[in-house]
């Protein structure tokens, strides 16, 4: 894992969506609690990547594939939280829909911060 890497993600996703991001959290599933952060809840973190890993293992475990890159909730209707999922981590965004359209973090976010995640966590 690259910690100053993984931070740079966090900052390169302030840097990208300004007042918008509301909370990011990047955990490992292996030690169950963040690694990396800006605005997070550690109670929050700690529940989305218990979470993660039990829906993960479910996919798994039903045989409807080995991965999952990421999967979005909305939240109390005007908000939105992506997670991803790669290398045993989990990276929560949550995001303000009154600021940004939603396809616009699915087409022009979620790769690079997917393909960054992956890196960062090899």
């Amino acid at each position: 894992m690259d910690i100053k890497g993984i931070n740079k993600l966090i900052e390169d996703l302030k840097d990208n969506l300004g007042d918008a991001l509301l909370m990011s959290d990047i955990s490992s599933f292996k030690i169950g609690s963040s690694v990396a952060a800006y605005n997070a809840n550690p109670k929050t973190a700690a529940l989305v990547n218990k979470f993660s890993k039990y829906m993960l293992d479910m996919i798994v475990k039903a045989g409807v594939g080995d991965s999952c890159n990421y999967y979005a909730v909305e939240v109390a209707g005007q908000m939105m939280m992506y997670v991803l999922l790669a290398n045993d981590y989990c990276w929560s965004i949550l995001v303000d829909n009154k600021q940004v359209a939603n396809g616009m973090i699915i087409v022009g976010v979620l790769p690079d911060c997917i393909s960054g995640l992956r890196k960062m966590t090899k």
